[in-house]
């Protein structure tokens, strides 16, 4: 979804009649809208309304983002912003639920002082206010700005839209401190109870809603409609025809009504033309998601070519970026700088996760922790037969002496000296933090995990809030949920033998954007922030192996030991925008896994590759070939197997 970090994965699956929402208008039954985002704005009456405060409250949590990811330009951030505020129309000028949006938008363009505000609803204005505030966090995400839109619109809604006189408007300052969570929905809930009771003293009607101006330099967002075209460009991709999207058939017809209904798509739907213009957006609609689909397999001569974005090398100047070669087989060449590795830290989270997983494995942790105390080395070993040392070797004078009496040469060294013992031990472990991770283990379960949201925005936002509380008291695990176990019960055992060791994760989308995150750095001690880290491991997009082995390659070159080892623990092949696409051709991301695997090798560092794919077979023997690789058939016994491979790989 442009503007935001992925797409809205707490949507709803809202059911919403046809005549009202763009479904089958026949009686036929209720449609679905094909994208996250059009399900959560069939939520809302007024979705012109709905649609500028997500947009508002989305475009100042990423502002706020980027002053803190890219503090060098926060200073010239900071001045565009001012220049913007600067051209922002007048507020008193404004019906009174515009000027709630607009005070909304001047709070996201960092205005706290001197905000025009109706003296009547200073609460409702100091509510807004700390709402949106809560999303300025570099943890927040595109669904906490769903969750404040559903606020926010609320307290708004309440509001008649009709002119305020000039003298019932004050002037306040927004930038009051923090309010607690609890205090926060005690406030909305009595905003809400009170909303009809409060009204401006005027005798003008009430007009219907308008938009205020967009801001210049955040363009023209519409998250819906793009993730529309994305959706249809993917799944014209994977060979599911002409917009077969989650079982629907996208006919022009539907397409139509579903963009008549869009508060995104311009359009007045009373002028004579609206019927001929919106055919013709529909038609270029369309087309542009036809864009970039393969070619159909077995046309033309030759091979299948690779299906990749066109580009040229990448250039960065960006701190934590680093751009890596990737490998075509077809052209059994490099294709130079063609990847961008965004080195992160991962979020922290809770390190009572750590402890918990230690304490729910205690036996097996006691097992392997027998097994890594057997791989501590002697403090110190004898070397023998030494012509000096700390003291004489007995069993040596013996057998010099008897050379002597046997006219023979008796040998000089007859001494014996302790030399310490050290392990001498960096890995890297690369864990794959894909999507597909987020699947459930057992089979019963992802037909149990089924979303029953209500309609009504209210209902949705405590509906919501049970769900996250739910999604945390998981009773099955997923994929992702073993290998952090694994990773615990690994770091507890590697702690008693003294190995050098880092833990990676890695995901991204696209060649552009491959992002590499540090849960344990190299040269990094053991601290509760890594458990920390451990406990916010979570699926994210796709998996572009071969940069991140590349990167996870110069990490280990820069250690100073004998044996280096590179583990990569994944749960399926790889796969990417422009990578490896199914039904077109799956081996381009399996040999440039394959190369960067070898290119590990060339440096004296030992490749494992580990899977929980049961097809992993298929693939595995081509990306590793005579290199070590596992296929786990029970990925239950990943936190098993791990320390134990571990244990083989390093004695």
């Amino acid at each position: 979804m442009p503007g935001g970090d992925g797409a809205l994965t707490e949507a709803p699956e809202a059911h919403v009649n046809g005549d009202q929402n763009g479904g089958d208008q026949s009686g036929g039954g209720e449609k679905v809208s094909p994208t996250d985002m059009g399900r959560f704005f069939k939520l809302f009456d007024d979705r012109k309304l709905s649609l500028d405060v997500f947009t508002v409250v989305e475009d100042g949590r990423l502002d706020h983002r980027i002053k803190l990811e890219y503090p060098g330009i926060a200073g010239a951030y900071r001045r565009i912003q001012g220049d913007a505020l600067s051209e922002r129309p007048e507020i008193k000028e404004m019906p009174l639920q515009e000027a709630m949006v607009e005070l909304l938008l001047r709070l996201s363009l960092q205005q706290t002082k001197g905000l025009p505000v109706p003296s009547m609803y200073l609460d409702q204005a100091r509510a807004i206010a700390r709402v949106a505030r809560r999303v300025l966090s570099p943890e927040a995400t595109v669904e906490d700005s769903a969750e404040a839109t559903i606020r926010i619109y609320n307290v708004i809604a309440s509001m008649p839209n009709v002119e305020v006189p000039e003298d019932e408007w004050t002037e306040e300052d927004m930038d009051e401190e923090e309010t607690s969570e609890q205090d926060l929905e005690s406030l909305l809930d009595q905003l809400q109870v009170e909303a009809g009771a409060t009204q401006p003293s005027t005798d003008m009607d009430e007009q219907a809603y308008d938009s205020p101006p967009q801001v210049d330099y955040r363009g023209d967002f519409k998250p819906e409609l793009s993730q529309l075209l994305t959706n249809l460009r993917l799944q014209q991709g994977q060979g599911q025809g002409d917009g077969q999207m989650d079982g629907q058939q996208l006919s022009k017809e539907m397409l139509e009504q579903l963009l008549a209904d869009s508060a995104e798509l311009d359009l007045d739907s009373e002028s004579s033309q609206f019927d001929q213009e919106l055919s013709s957006f529909v038609q270029n609609f369309m087309k542009e998601a036809g864009k970039g689909s393969p070619p159909d397999a077995g046309k033309g001569q030759g091979l299948i070519p690779h299906v990749d974005d066109e580009g040229y090398p990448i250039e960065t100047s960006e701190p934590k970026t680093f751009v890596y070669d990737e490998w075509d087989f077809r052209a059994v060449d490099y294709r130079p700088r063609w990847c961008l590795v965004r080195e992160k830290w991962l979020p922290e989270g809770d390190s009572q996760y750590f402890a918990d997983t230690l304490k729910n494995h205690a036996k097996l942790v006691s097992q392997i922790r027998r097994q890594f105390e057997m791989m501590m080395p002697e403090q110190f070993r004898k070397t023998k037969h030494l012509p000096d040392g700390e003291d004489f070797d007995l069993d040596a004078v013996v057998e010099s002496v008897i050379d002597k009496w046997a006219g023979g040469s008796p040998s000089e060294k007859v001494h014996w000296r302790r030399n310490k013992i050290e392990r001498d031990v960096a890995v890297v472990f690369l864990l794959d933090m894909s999507a597909s991770t987020a699947e459930a283990i057992d089979e019963s379960h992802r037909v149990a995990d089924s979303w029953d949201a209500p309609d009504d925005p209210v209902e949705y936002m405590a509906w919501l809030r049970t769900r996250r509380g739910e999604t945390q008291r998981r009773s099955y695990k997923r994929i992702i949920d073993v290998e952090k176990e694994s990773i615990v019960l690994l770091i507890n055992a590697l702690e008693t033998i003294g190995d050098t060791y880092g833990i990676y994760g890695f995901s991204g989308y696209g060649r552009e954007n491959v992002e590499y995150y540090i849960i344990k750095d190299l040269d990094e001690p053991f601290s509760e922030r890594v458990k920390k880290r451990i406990d916010r491991i979570t699926p994210l997009h796709a998996t572009r192996m071969g940069p991140a082995i590349r990167h996870a390659i110069s990490k280990l070159n820069k250690q100073d030991a004998h044996t280096k080892l590179l583990f990569l623990i994944s749960d399926g092949r790889p796969q990417d925008r422009g990578y490896s696409r199914e039904g077109v051709e799956k081996e381009y991301a399996v040999h440039d896994t394959k190369m960067a695997l070898t290119e590990a090798r060339r440096q004296n560092i030992t490749p494992f590759a580990l899977t929980v794919d049961k097809a992993g077979h298929d693939y595995l023997r081509t990306m590793c070939q005579d290199m070590g690789y596992e296929v786990l058939d029970d990925i239950t016994d990943l936190p098993e197997r791990l320390p134990m491979l571990y244990r083989k790989l390093t004695v």
